[in-house]
């Protein structure tokens, strides 16, 4: 990480680098890149989807100051304290409240295994994630989660139904042992088959 804090705003001015950016449909970036590079690599990635992850609580804070160019944030309820000033436990409807007065227009809270609370502009809502039909390591499921629901929002699915698809992806990173599992369409599909539907936040 002391690497990035030394490196990473540099490389913002790399041509290869911008290059880069502009060659994207849509950007992804975490809270693991120190603050002076996430603005400039937002900057960057104007009039592109961006798309974030708060990764930590004390991390989350640097993307404060980006949070209005952000498409869709994607944090647990610990992160989403830090950036609000809320408690853990807010409703579901203040959290969304106090997350647009911040700046950001779209968002995912994902709490554990209860439900994941998603925002946007069409209102707020609560998608009770699918229980694992066997735990075999639950490191990286947010990241699945994160990562198949912004391909689905990049296929033009709103946010509501792109999040039953990062569910799905959670349960199986759950359900495997690699690192970075592997599946078939049809496994996917009978996941996702096990998601319910969004509700309306209470």
């Amino acid at each position: 990480m002391g690497l990035y804090d030394l490196a990473f705003a540099k490389q913002m001015k790399r041509s290869k680098m911008r290059e880069a950016v502009s060659d994207a449909d849509a950007v992804l970036c975490d809270a693991n890149l120190p603050a002076a590079a996430l603005e400039p690599f937002l900057k960057l990635a104007a009039g592109k989807p961006a798309f974030a992850i708060a990764v930590s609580p004390a991390k989350a804070v640097r993307l404060m100051p980006v949070l209005g160019q952000v498409s869709v944030l994607f944090m647990n309820r610990r992160e989403s304290a830090a950036i609000t000033g809320l408690e853990e436990k807010a409703s579901g409807r203040t959290l969304p409240d106090a997350l647009r007065g911040k700046g950001l227009k779209a968002g995912v809270v994902t709490h554990g295994n209860g439900p994941v609370l998603g925002f946007d502009a069409a209102g707020a809502f609560t998608l009770p994630p699918p229980s694992p039909r066997a735990i075999a390591d639950v490191t990286g499921a947010g990241d699945a989660l994160a990562g198949a629901a912004v391909a689905a929002l990049l296929q033009g699915r709103p946010l509501r139904a792109a999040l039953r698809e990062g569910a799905a992806a959670a349960m199986l990173a759950i359900e495997s042992r690699d690192a970075v599992p592997a599946f078939t369409e049809a496994a996917f599909a009978e996941a996702l088959a096990l998601v319910p539907e969004a509700e309306e936040a209470a």
